[in-house]
């Protein structure tokens, strides 16, 4: 038996009406996206090492010459974090502990500036300096400034991966 009642729907006009939401919803998630990728990149890391690049570069001879320094005197160091203390050994060409020296740690996220923070470690027995500290699991960059008494320098960069 046939319908009567029914009745063939004809199809529906694409119109301008469609178009303009679909250009709209279109450019929409463009520009949402593009807004909220600007936010991120404005308020996370900037990803300058030097705070003023040409005072950097001014400086560079002089880094040289003290790495060429650091490298005669042979100095040799082990970092370590243990049980939430940070440990740092120092020795010299021969391997005998070296004491008296003002060792400062400079630390931080390698991408992230906000839980960058300063350190100083105090002298323990021969050569061993530590100090506690609290670390977050993940990556940590550590840059080792030790200083004595005729303020020979030895500095050191370490990666450190806290589990």
């Amino acid at each position: 038996m046939i319908n009567q009642t029914s009745e063939m729907q004809k199809p529906r006009e694409f119109t301008g009406r469609h178009m303009a939401m679909i250009m709209i919803a279109f450019f929409g998630v463009i520009i949402t996206v593009n807004g909220f990728m600007a936010y991120k990149a404005t308020t996370s890391w900037t990803g300058l090492v030097a705070k003023n690049g040409y005072v950097a570069s001014q400086d560079f001879n002089a880094l040289l010459a003290v790495r060429k320094q650091q490298e005669k005197l042979g100095y040799k160091s082990v970092l370590a974090y243990v049980d939430e203390k940070i440990v740092f050994s120092f020795y010299d060409k021969a391997g005998k502990s070296l004491e008296g020296f003002d060792i400062k740690l400079m630390i931080g996220r390698p991408v992230n500036e906000k839980e960058d923070h300063e350190l100083v470690l105090v002298e323990g027995r021969q050569g061993i300096y530590s100090q506690k500290l609290k670390l977050a699991p993940g990556q940590w960059n550590v840059d080792v400034i030790a200083r004595d008494k005729a303020d020979e320098r030895y500095h050191r960069k370490v990666r450190l991966n806290i589990e």
